[in-house]
């Protein structure tokens, strides 16, 4: 009998500890900015919110997610939370979800594909994305509009989220647009001609000597968004962009087979690796390059070689 009454008391006071565990940290209605990043664990999370204050106790807050089942419903994005809410209160929030939400915007891509991702993402009732006005005012702003991921709030306007995509170009990629704004353009065209990192470098080198030299750039991907400029120009917000094209004579001051020098603007949004690349380009003895269909560049010193690599990669 004592036995079991010493199990009873040792019970209730765990509950009674485990409640008041559970409690607000602080009645202050503090706001405190919490991120949750893609991926992250539930024991990550609780160890952030510990650390942050926000909980008493992460081993009951492990307790209480796992009973509740919520742990596989955490999701990412920035909260604003407070020391006044119950741990219970919470962990709800965090399965109810953010009021921010994250946003990837790949490398190499238009600003059409950018608006469109931008729409989508910001879909929900409270949304203030306005994808038209967005392509109205990025129409000079082509390769600023900086490829990462973003944490952004889902009643973000337009002009906001321009105003949060070339910042941040222009703290990450320190150009000077007044002075190499044609770095910009070769950074574009370096992103959708080189499949991998370690080829950028290489590419850049190339297009620059054939810059200096006075010959025609010939890069295939200018002619793809001379053609999609045209092909998609009533389906901006739903075309499959960067189609394979056969014919490199397409009249356009972007086709550079045709145009001499570079493309007015750039071409697509590049990412850092492009443009590090550009700005430190490698020498080589190279003139030519081609990508295979498994992905890999072969270079080649004259045109007869360069003729007999696309025999040999891409006529098969």
């Amino acid at each position: 009998m004592k036995l079991l009454l010493a199990i009873l008391f040792l019970s209730l006071a765990v509950f009674i500890l485990g409640l008041y565990l559970l409690r607000p940290v602080s009645p202050t209605p503090a706001k405190i900015s919490f991120v949750i990043t893609k991926d992250e664990s539930a024991t990550s999370v609780i160890r952030k919110l510990k650390a942050q204050k926000l909980i008493r106790s992460s081993l009951v807050a492990k307790i209480y997610l796992r009973l509740s089942a919520w742990e596989k419903f955490i999701q990412p994005g920035g909260y604003v939370l407070s020391p006044s809410l119950s741990t219970p209160e919470l962990l709800r929030q965090l399965k109810v979800g953010p009021k921010d939400i994250w946003v990837t915007l790949p490398e190499g891509w238009r600003r059409e594909q950018i608006a469109a991702r931008m729409a989508e993402s910001l879909s929900g009732p409270n949304s203030n994305f306005d994808s038209e006005k967005f392509m109205t005012l990025t129409a000079s702003l082509e390769g600023q509009l900086f490829p990462d991921t973003y944490l952004i709030s889902q009643t973000i306007s337009a002009p906001e989220a321009i105003s949060i995509l070339t910042s941040n170009f222009t703290r990450k990629s320190g150009l000077d647009l007044a002075q190499k704004y044609s770095l910009l353009i070769v950074a574009s065209l370096v992103e959708r001609e080189a499949n991998q990192d370690q080829d950028r470098p290489l590419i850049a080198g190339i297009l620059l000597k054939r810059l200096e030299a006075g010959w025609p750039l010939q890069v295939d991907a200018s002619v793809q968004y001379a053609s999609d400029t045209i092909r998609c120009r009533n389906q901006l917000l739903t075309c499959d962009w960067w189609q394979p094209v056969a014919d490199t004579r397409i009249p356009s001051v972007y086709n550079t087979y045709l145009s001499p020098g570079l493309p007015p603007s750039p071409i697509a949004n590049p990412g850092l690796a492009a443009i590090t690349a550009v700005l430190t380009p490698q020498t080589s003895p190279y003139w030519y390059y081609l990508t295979d269909p498994d992905g890999v560049t072969h270079y080649a010193e004259s045109l007869s070689e360069h003729n007999s690599n696309i025999d040999k990669y891409l006529r098969l």
